[in-house]
């Protein structure tokens, strides 16, 4: 009866949202095993049927169905990979990745795609070339989605949260390298991606914010100071509308730099001021000296800065 209600539920959501069985289960699992999912026939795999929830917009934890202990140790593992990467426990990283390959197996095509981009994180770590981590960043992505060439957006395709992670580090690559074209049109797709879709709401707080902040730095780069701005402003509002605060600091950074390479020099010391404040309160005294270091000697704009007046 489980199987039946939870292939229903899928089914309905896909039609209600006007999605194709194929774009859906693409990379995930075949057309005729989403078929017989939705028709109560197989009961999927609880990755399999996460990675189909984050597709659909929905809670992809709305239902904690596990066939096995197994099963469920791979997704308690999955969870902690996500967990050391992004508190950057790589010691921790490094021994639950050997741990969750030798507990997968075979697997299925989402879990081994988290732990080629968890080892991607590792390698880089230990000092791979940028050219390695891109092919094992593709190597990752074409785990589900095959097609992608590394350069151009998939419009029409539906993401997970890995794919949308993946694809931003991809589009960092191109931006190290200075391939600003390359990684603004797979930021914007992102972006637009995730306002046009109903996302999960922690996922989109932990991933919209680094996206547009990506965005505003690179068009900085290429001199497109609007566009860097509307980025910026974009992100910080965003962050005062969903209490998100890891990025708001540097938000008001980039958009003081690109008021005052504008001219806006009253805008930006404004802007500047609020991010070495927002650096101050969340304990980040050493890009305070930097951002007061910066303005003066590339603006000539002197800023207070709270630490340094109380220590005097």
């Amino acid at each position: 009866m489980s199987s039946y209600y939870i292939g229903d539920f899928i089914k309905d959501t896909r039609i209600h949202k006007g999605y194709t069985q194929e774009q859906l289960c693409r990379g995930i699992c075949t057309s005729a095993s989403l078929s017989r999912i939705e028709n109560g026939a197989q009961m999927p795999g609880v990755t399999t049927l996460n990675c189909l929830m984050q597709r659909l917009g929905i809670d992809d934890r709305i239902f904690d169905v596990f066939e096995s202990k197994k099963e469920m140790q791979i997704c308690g593992m999955l969870d902690e990979l996500v967990r050391n990467i992004a508190y950057h426990e790589y010691d921790k990283l490094e021994e639950n990745s050997r741990k969750l390959e030798e507990l997968i197996g075979e697997g299925e095509a989402p879990e081994h795609q988290y732990l080629v981009f968890a080892k991607c994180i590792l390698n880089e770590r230990h000092g791979a070339t940028d050219e390695e981590i891109m092919e094992q960043l593709m190597q990752a992505i074409h785990m589900t989605l095959p097609e992608f060439d590394g350069v151009t957006p998939l419009e029409t395709s539906l993401l997970t949260f890995n794919e949308i992670t993946i694809i931003n580090n991809i589009a960092s690559m191109h931006a190290k390298k200075e391939r600003y074209e390359e990684a603004l049109a797979l930021g914007l797709w992102l972006k637009h991606y995730m306002e046009e879709h109903v996302i999960d709401e922690s996922e989109k707080r932990s991933k919209y914010p680094l996206i547009v902040y990506n965005l505003s730095n690179w068009f900085g780069r290429m001199g497109k100071l609007e566009e860097s701005l509307r980025e910026a402003d974009a992100g910080i509002a965003f962050c005062i509308g969903h209490g998100c605060l890891m990025l708001f600091p540097v938000l008001h950074f980039n958009r003081g730099c690109a008021l005052a390479e504008l001219g806006d020099i009253e805008g930006a010391k404004k802007a500047f001021q609020q991010s070495t404040v927002l650096f101050e309160v969340t304990g980040q005294e050493e890009r305070v000296t930097r951002t007061v270091e910066l303005c003066k000697e590339h603006y000539g704009i002197e800023l207070y800065q709270a630490s340094l007046a109380s220590s005097k």
